[in-house]
């Protein structure tokens, strides 16, 4: 199994779907996983908590996209739960957010991780 140690990731899950699942895989693979269902919620363990990396929910509301800018802003990668709607027709599937945030980490991460240690 990947090993995420040392990681903090925040995962927002507003329907409670699927955050059990990730926090279980995420804390397996090591990381500290902090699981809320809001992003007024997110915004405040932000302010609080050193977080690695976000996953939330894929969406274009207003509330979502600023959520997303501020990530952007702190440096934080977010990783969608789930897909955008598709432009075209697609057979291609969204991988697991633990792998999704394994390549973040690829691509970020040797900065990232010599940081945290």
């Amino acid at each position: 199994m990947t090993s995420l140690n040392d990681l903090s990731i925040l995962v927002i899950d507003p329907n409670g779907e699927a955050a059990f699942g990730l926090r279980q895989s995420f804390v397996a693979a090591g990381a500290k996983t902090h699981v809320v269902e809001s992003l007024a919620l997110a915004g405040k363990i932000l302010n609080v908590k050193t977080i690695d990396a976000v996953v939330l929910p894929y969406s274009q509301d207003s509330e979502t996209v600023e959520f997303c800018r501020e990530l952007s802003v702190r440096g934080i990668p977010s990783v969608f739960t789930s897909e955008p709607p598709a432009r075209y027709q697609t057979r291609r599937r969204m991988s697991d957010a633990i792998i999704a945030v394994k390549g973040l980490i690829a691509e970020h991460g040797l900065e990232t991780v010599q940081s945290i240690n």
